[in-house]
């Protein structure tokens, strides 16, 4: 049992360093997470700005009181919580992902309007779980890494330190020192996914000759090794056989690529599937099964051009050609000026004019970076309606300057270079 912060200390490799935004349930990880940073403060010298934001989804009656009942909870240990309710009502589809999705646009904001990380209290279980759930999903060696303490969301950090504790400890640290907390009834509503995976699993560790919790641990460990080894190889092939349009779109050397679908049908299909999120600003891989079927049909001459997750993508000259669809784009963003902006959820945008972003339906951005790929030119009237204009708050409008940016080096230090750029980020944000 943790009956003091050391034991953590010693199993954390996470230095917080920067003023921090914490995503806050009320439940008993984020109130230990929260005393986590109280320590970090009072014993380590920790001085930086803390966050605390405690998200009311609207989704339950009680939720109001239990938002209430947090921000107490926060204020007695001497922060200043902030509670923020999601304004629309969930109508359909999946809820969770719903409110994930919500929940994190929430933290985003704050943590961009104070330049902070954001720190969530997710533990050894939730790792566990998240593994296991990939697994029965037939996930591939990313997703089986499982959740990584560190990771960034467009240009924001986010820390997980509590990777390495086991619910179990966190819960009785908070019994032995009389911390309320938040339960909330959700979590034991069956109905939804890792409810059922945590029975599950708790079934299995009831046999104490499987040990699932250290086999899935271990799994996570090889998948995270291997999947570095993949990265290098895809990086080195990528370099070689993959050219990034600034305008947003893609081409791949055909013949390099259909030599690699003859090898390896998964991993091809893996590599072009990122491709495909990339130039569609997707959230999501394509599902397998139908992009290995379409590229079944794309190389047995049945097919030479097909749509999948918002990209259309044909073959000519060589090259299988990438293009976002001029469909599902949210135009009309508001643009502040000196501060960064994401559009499309694959273009950073950097402008020294307040204004909003509109379409060009005059096709007025002629582009000229095709290079020699003669197809991808002939569509560039299609191309262009996916990219936006800068309209001022005078009424001028401006033509983005393009380039591209790996998404590792997205930092809040990004010189502008001109009036308004649009700059297509190579990877996932």
């Amino acid at each position: 049992m943790i009956n003091d912060f050391k034991s953590l200390f010693n199993q954390n490799s996470i230095i917080i360093n920067n003023d921090v935004v914490v995503g806050l349930s009320g439940g008993s990880d984020s109130i230990f997470l929260l005393y986590y940073i109280k320590y970090l403060k009072e014993h380590f010298g920790f001085l930086g700005s803390v966050f605390p934001i405690i998200v009311d989804h609207r989704l339950r009656i009680e939720s109001n009181d239990e938002a209430l009942k947090t921000k107490k909870l926060a204020t007695k240990l001497g922060f200043d919580p902030k509670i923020i309710k999601i304004k629309d009502r969930y109508a359909s589809g999946n809820l969770q992902n719903w409110a994930r999705i919500r929940r994190r646009n929430i933290l985003y904001n704050v943590a961009q309007k104070h330049s902070a990380d954001i720190v969530l209290g997710h533990h050894y279980d939730d790792q566990i779980e998240t593994i296991y759930m990939r697994l029965m999903k037939s996930s591939g060696f990313d997703g089986l890494i499982g959740i990584k303490e560190v990771t960034k969301w467009k240009e924001i950090k986010i820390l997980r330190p509590l990777l390495k504790i086991k619910k179990i400890e966190i819960l009785n640290f908070l019994a032995s020192k009389e911390i309320s907390y938040v339960t909330d009834k959700s979590n034991f509503d069956y109905k939804f996914e890792r409810v059922k995976s945590r029975k599950v699993l708790k079934l299995f560790k009831e046999n104490k000759f499987c040990n699932i919790e250290k086999k899935l641990y271990k799994l996570s460990t090889i998948s995270k090794r291997f999947s570095g080894s993949l990265n290098k190889i895809e990086n080195i092939w990528k370099n070689d056989n993959v050219i990034y349009y600034p305008h947003g779109s893609i081409s791949i050397d055909l013949e390099n690529f259909f030599l690699l679908f003859k090898k390896n049908i998964l991993f091809s299909s893996y590599q072009l599937g990122k491709l495909i999120k990339n130039v569609g600003g997707n959230d999501f891989l394509p599902r397998k099964i139908n992009l290995i079927q379409k590229l079944r049909d794309f190389f047995n001459g049945k097919i030479n051009k097909f749509t999948i997750n918002n990209v259309v993508i044909f073959k000519k000259l060589k090259c299988i050609n990438l293009i976002r669809e001029n469909r599902n784009i949210k135009f009309e963003l508001e643009v502040l000026k000196n501060k960064l902006l994401f559009f499309d959820n694959r273009f950073l945008v950097l402008s020294k004019f307040n204004g909003k972003l509109v379409s060009d339906n005059n096709h007025l951005n002629i582009l000229n970076d095709f290079g020699d790929n003669e197809s991808m030119s002939k569509s560039y009237k299609y191309i262009s309606s996916t990219i936006p204009n800068l309209k001022t708050l005078e009424g001028k409008i401006i033509k983005p300057y393009l380039y591209t940016i790996d998404n590792k080096n997205i930092n809040n230090n990004l010189k502008i270079k001109s009036n308004y750029d649009l700059i297509f980020i190579k990877g996932k944000i």
